[in-house]
């Protein structure tokens, strides 16, 4: 019968054959000649539990063509302790599937971290960082790793996985158990811009060292070790009795770097009072300076004379009317200040217009003179607080085109 099987390439029939003679070899013998896979995937549960070795072997050898995701009920198994030898041969695979078959399936990596945890501990600390600190190249699965590995008392694996959680109190907390060196370097790991909660990591090792391993010297040393921890934050961790000589040369290095932070304080006060007085002296030239304006003097933009309307004068002698100065203006500015520079001037004109009216009928009772001149001065903050030439808006318009396309266009149009 078995013959004629074989005749008929039935392989399923002669392969259930020798595992119901427990020829289990001899099963996988065939299962190696013939070339479908999914007589792999349904057989290998079975000889996984007898022969792990030599299964293990045919799966590596028939990678090419096998899913190592089809192959996970092979590798499962419920009791570690009676198959410890079937758990080593699946971590054979697995691994061979994680470093030779670069695979990032995150089912392959769940179950082979869970077999570290369980029956190799000591690999699990080099698989964790052999895949680096990134969440989001990790292939495992960070919050079912943390389960496992606190399931099995894996306190190293569960620091290491706080950390990439960013739950980094809970890494110290849990470190402190395992070894303050650990602790403190947990404490470093939190971003250079949070000093608030590596000063909290830290002040956690500080009272731990003090008030559960009662070394009080080591708890001075952190001092040198962190730049954020002072003598005063840490003396509340120490007992009421303890001598001042574990602490008596923190003490005096804290004081003087409060003296020398005293100084510093004292020399940008006089370099700050030195400032207010130059700033001082500058407003008060600035009041009494003048500058002259001549009958013939022109506007720098539009080159008409400058007296015919309202202008501005700048330090730096330019000078312009005040249309053709918010004309060149608000084309820069952003588009809120846009806007408020024409609600400006419309309230401007509204006003020189009611102002006109009540001239006209001799009642200025109503006119609301400093109401005009606070919009004046808004709007001379908005396009006149620097000269356009002499400015920050020059500097700004450096790699401007002297025309834009449009103007171009026209140009080229115009000489053909």
């Amino acid at each position: 019968m078995v013959f004629f099987a074989v005749l008929m390439q039935d392989f399923e029939k002669v392969i259930s054959h020798y595992l119901q003679q427990d020829d289990y070899n001899g099963a996988l013998l065939i299962l190696r000649k013939q070339s479908d896979v999914e007589l792999y995937y349904k057989f290998s549960p079975l000889l996984m539990q007898y022969i792990p070795k030599e299964t293990v072997t045919a799966w590596i050898a028939k990678s090419a063509e096998l899913e190592p995701m089809k192959l996970i009920p092979a590798l499962v198994q419920y009791d570690h302790d009676k198959y410890r030898e079937q758990g080593n041969e699946a971590i054979t695979y697995l691994e061979f599937c994680v470093e030779k078959l670069t695979n990032k399936e995150m089912a392959i990596h769940n179950y082979l971290l869970s077999l570290y945890a369980i029956l190799r501990p000591d690999r699990l600390m080099q698989y964790l960082d052999i895949q680096g600190t990134d969440p989001d190249e990790i292939c495992y699965d960070l919050k079912y790793a943390l389960r496992l590995c606190m399931e099995h008392d894996r306190k190293k694996a569960c620091v290491h996985i706080y950390s990439l959680m960013g739950l980094y109190e809970e890494a110290v907390d849990l470190a402190l158990d395992v070894d303050v060196e650990l602790a403190k370097t947990q404490a470093e790991k939190p971003e250079d811009t949070d000093d608030e909660l590596k000063k909290k990591l830290w002040l956690r090792i500080a009272r731990h060292v003090v008030e559960k391993e009662k070394d009080v010297k080591r708890a001075m040393e952190f001092l040198h070790e962190c730049d954020l921890l002072k003598i005063e934050d840490i003396l509340p961790f120490f007992p009421d009795f303890v001598t001042i000589d574990h602490f008596k040369d923190a003490i005096i290095t804290s004081l003087q770097e409060y003296n020398s932070h005293i100084e510093t304080l004292k020399e940008e006060m006089d370099e700050a009072t030195g400032s207010a007085e130059e700033i001082r002296k500058e407003i008060q030239s600035f009041r009494n300076k003048y500058s002259t304006v001549k009958a013939n003097d022109k506007c720098a933009a539009c080159n008409y004379p400058l007296m015919t309307r309202g202008f501005y004068l700048f330090p730096c002698q330019h000078k312009f009317h005040s249309d053709c100065l918010i004309e060149e203006v608000i084309p820069n500015l952003t588009t809120t200040k846009k806007n408020r520079v024409v609600d400006l001037q419309r309230k401007l004109a509204e006003h020189e217009s009611s102002k006109l009216q009540q001239q006209q009928s001799n009642d200025l009772s109503s006119l609301n003179i400093p109401k005009h001149l606070d919009i004046k001065a808004e709007l001379d903050d908005l396009v006149a607080s620097e000269c356009l030439y002499c400015g920050d808006f020059m500097i700004r318009c450096v790699d401007k085109p002297f025309i834009d396309e449009e103007e171009e266009d026209q140009s080229h149009s115009s000489w053909n």
